[in-house]
């Protein structure tokens, strides 16, 4: 079944893979490979078995210098992230200096009416904790404006908090992908569920916020 799951990962998200799973693999592969004693015993997870198994039965050296490297973020991600959240700001702002605070207040509640209540919808759509819900309209528009920190990340970590997966729905994942009732009757999937969709909640309420803002401001 891992095997099965790791294929699929491939397919899907192959960028995913080659940082979650062959890069460990490589340097797992070149650590055991370089510690001393004739036999050795190594525990590593079952996702990095097949892996590991073909690195250290070519053997070749592997290069360990690269994957110590952390690749520097994206300047314009970063640039980009922060230019939004300062113009949700600065329209906030600009329309309490033309039209009086009571302007800049009803921008405000606009905006975070706009962010968590859709972003609150797609964690109920994939059957969220109500805390879950509630995290996510509370959530949605603070990290809307932080370019490091999504919705997704809050929602899912709250919901694996309140319904953490079992042990054996992770060896159900394959047969409960197969079936729409299995995507939000496994825990894990759900957990996939919830960050998926309240992050495309928060995403559209954050267009049509910023739209609504700016239609505010120049109209």
């Amino acid at each position: 079944a891992m095997t099965q799951l790791l294929e699929e990962l491939s397919k899907a998200f192959p960028g995913l893979k080659r940082v979650l799973i062959d890069e460990r693999d490589a340097y797992l592969a070149e650590k055991i490979r370089q510690s001393p004693g004739e036999k050795l015993v190594a525990v590593v997870g079952a996702g990095h078995v097949a892996g590991l198994a073909a690195h250290l039965a070519r053997g070749d050296a592997i290069a360990l210098a690269p994957l110590d490297t952390v690749p520097p973020p994206s300047r314009f991600a970063g640039w980009f992230g922060w230019a939004f959240a300062l113009s949700i700001v600065g329209s906030i702002v600009a329309l309490g200096i033309v039209r009086g605070p009571e302007a800049a207040g009803d921008s405000a509640l606009a905006w975070v009416l706009a962010t968590g209540v859709p972003c609150a919808i797609g964690t109920a759509l994939a059957f969220g904790h109500p805390g879950t819900i509630l995290a996510a309209f509370v959530a949605a528009p603070i990290t809307t404006l932080h370019p490091a920190i999504g919705a997704g990340h809050v929602t899912a970590l709250v919901q694996s908090y309140f319904r953490p997966p079992l042990v054996r729905e992770f060896s159900q994942v394959l047969d409960d992908l197969g079936s729409v009732a299995g995507l939000w009757r496994n825990r894990l999937l759900r957990v996939l569920l919830v960050f998926v969709l309240s992050s495309l909640g928060a995403a559209s309420g954050m267009w049509f916020g910023l739209g609504q803002l700016l239609h505010s401001l120049f109209s």
